[in-house]
């Protein structure tokens, strides 16, 4: 109550302050004030092998304390271990050994931290003072990456997702939203139709639809949502549709959502598709998009490259999208491009993403360029 009573004064306030200046008043965190209270660093934010290095650039001698941080949800809350404050003689490297658990600062050990780390992500707090008082600070945020992990609960809560359901259902007012606008008929094919939430809007909808993921955990939860018959385990990339879902083809209307960037071949996926529809058939894309502004940024470090079925996501581009659904017999209807992401958690990062979140000129910016990392795409058979 106290903190919803804090946001409405701070937002009052602002409101207030925007009215009196003729300006848009925001709050920004003390990072973007000054230079001179962020600690200069270079670090990965994605983290292939054993060692996460941190090269300490600050050349003035001091004290260097260290927390490292786990994630609760999407927030890096969760003490795991801090160091004593520790004697800075200038650049050096930070070194965390994530299969041994030791810190070192400039080859010296410093301590060890508990294993196995509570998830995938988690970040350092690192604060430097001199001989003056004076301090400087950072948050760096790091990822593990992973390879061949299987896709059952653990993917949809916590080694990918915070929560799927949660952060998919955004994107499900939308899809209805395309398919009313085209008229779209039944059937309805979803793949990759993860635990039933877009399948049940669907339903709900009066649509006749069914769907198909290669997760049989996924699949298993989607069928107690919706019962036997709508959905079936299948790796489409790789398999034919099941012969209950065959014997429905060819579809009204087919929905692909956040799952084109998993298949290695997206476009022979679409293909594959193409063969399920009938002139008329409405095509409803949401996918990554790997021609956004936070890639050409990021490179290595795009968010993109979190989520390790992500096999194909360098593939699909705005541009990939409009040249290759044409050959396929499609026409694009509607192609925009939203949002800007970015989960690191260091200022830096952060940076852009209250850009975006604050100034309305930055997303805008965004749509009309095309930079966002979300692609919406309508297409029709012809």
């Amino acid at each position: 109550m106290a903190r919803r009573a804090t946001t409405m004064a701070k937002n009052a306030l602002l409101a207030w302050v925007s009215r009196l200046t003729g300006r848009h008043a925001i709050l920004l965190p003390p990072p973007a004030g000054s230079a001179d209270v962020t600690l200069d660093l270079r670090a990965p934010y994605r983290v292939e092998g054993q060692l996460l290095s941190v090269d300490l650039r600050e050349r003035d001698p001091g004290w260097l304390r260290a927390t490292l941080l786990g994630y609760v949800g999407h927030f890096p809350a969760h003490r795991i271990w801090t160091g004593p404050p520790r004697d800075y003689r200038g650049p050096a490297t930070l070194q965390l050994d994530l299969e041994a658990g030791t810190v070192s600062l400039g080859g010296e050990e410093w301590g060890r931290v508990p294993l196995p780390l509570p998830g995938r992500r988690f970040c350092w707090q690192l604060e430097l003072t001199d001989r003056w008082g004076r301090s400087r600070s950072r948050l760096t945020g790091h990822y593990r990456a992973l390879r061949g992990s299987a896709i059952g609960a653990g993917y949809f809560s916590g080694e990918n997702y915070v929560d799927h359901e949660a952060e998919s259902a955004g994107d499900h007012a939308d899809i209805l939203a395309a398919l009313e606008r085209h008229q779209a008929r039944e059937p309805v094919l979803e793949v990759g139709c993860a635990t039933g939430g877009m399948l049940a809007e669907l339903v709900t909808a009066g649509f006749d639809a069914v769907g198909v993921d290669f997760s049989e955990w996924a699949v298993g939860r989607a069928t107690e949502r919706l019962g036997a018959g709508r959905a079936w385990l299948c790796d489409f990339e790789r398999e034919p549709l099941p012969a209950e879902v065959k014997a429905k083809a060819p579809f009204g209307a087919l929905v692909l959502a956040a799952v084109l960037e998993h298949f290695r071949d997206p476009f022979g996926v679409l293909a594959k598709l193409s063969d399920c529809a009938r002139p008329g058939t409405v095509m409803v894309i949401i996918t990554s998009n790997a021609g956004s502004l936070s890639h050409l940024l990021s490179g290595p470090d795009w968010e993109g490259y979190f989520d390790w079925t992500h096999l194909g996501v360098d593939q699909v581009t705005v541009r990939s999208l409009r040249e290759e659904l044409p050959k396929l017999g499609w026409r694009v209807r509607e192609l925009t491009t939203r949002f800007y992401w970015d989960g690191n958690a260091d200022p830096t990062h952060a940076a852009l993403r209250d850009w975006w979140a604050y100034d309305a000129r930055f997303r805008r910016l965004l749509v009309e360029r095309e930079l966002g990392d979300f692609i919406n795409c309508v297409a029709v058979r012809e």
